[in-house]
């Protein structure tokens, strides 16, 4: 009878441990979220431009600034840059099937595939960055708290974010760091490969609808991996033709 006595307590204990890091997690999902405006207004975004420059993926493209303007419903893109000394534009649909044009040097491009590749590849890693606060919404994401840490007068709250499949292109398996005074993600850690990669993250902007995204990541160990968003603007509506023609 003893030892049923033991079970039970232990059950018991299992499972109020197992909400009470439940509701923690969902706490801290409430905090970033508070941190860049509610996710009610981050739901009702359609457009979004930025202007970004370094954490360059490919040799396709150069390692000036690039822009990206889509449609988050459609999957609409438009992408404004260069390779090597040729400015280029292509316009895709990072969703699927859509318009496929591929401009260079302001001639349309009949080929061109590893460029346009690189351009989608890139995309995805900027978008990793920039809306790394809003994945938590994804449901393929768990945020798990696992410690705090006084840093510099902050108090930190440590969490792993991981998926169970690829988000934006990638599959995640790091730690974030956010400041509990704020909800502000500061910092965030993971494994590109066999790189360690640690991101000082800062200057959150407003966006648009009192939206705020991080719009510098600084890479300590690798400058090559620092990345700067010079603008990010959020729009209610947009030209069609920006998705259709040079």
């Amino acid at each position: 009878m003893k030892t049923l006595s033991n079970i039970l307590l232990v059950f018991m204990l299992s499972i109020f441990c197992q909400a009470h890091l439940s509701a923690q997690d969902d706490s801290l999902n409430r905090q970033i979220w508070r941190s860049i405006g509610g996710q009610d207004k981050w739901d009702s975004l359609q457009y979004l431009a930025f202007s970004a420059k370094g954490n360059t993926m490919s040799e396709e493209l150069s390692n000036e600034e690039r822009k990206f303007l889509f449609n988050r419903t459609t999957g609409e893109c438009r992408f404004d840059g260069y390779s090597g000394s040729d400015q280029v534009t292509y316009l895709f649909n990072f969703k699927g099937s859509g318009t496929d044009k591929l401009f260079i040097g302001g001639n349309v491009a009949t080929d061109g595939q590893e460029i346009k590749k690189s351009i989608k590849n890139q995309l995805f890693v900027d978008l990793n960055l920039l809306l790394l606060p809003t994945l938590i919404e994804q449901k393929s994401i768990q945020l798990k708290n696992q410690k705090e840490q006084f840093t510099s007068g902050q108090k930190l709250t440590i969490a792993s974010i991981t998926s169970s499949g690829e988000v934006l292109g990638s599959k995640l398996d790091g730690l974030i760091y956010i400041d509990q005074n704020t909800g502000e993600i500061t910092r965030y850690d993971y494994t590109d490969k066999t790189e360690k990669i640690s991101y000082e993250i800062s200057r959150y902007k407003e966006i648009g609808d009192g939206i705020r995204l991080p719009s510098l990541f600084s890479c300590a160990s690798n400058a090559k991996k620092s990345c700067v968003f010079s603008s990010i603007s959020s729009f209610v509506q947009v030209e069609q033709k920006k998705f259709k023609e040079l």
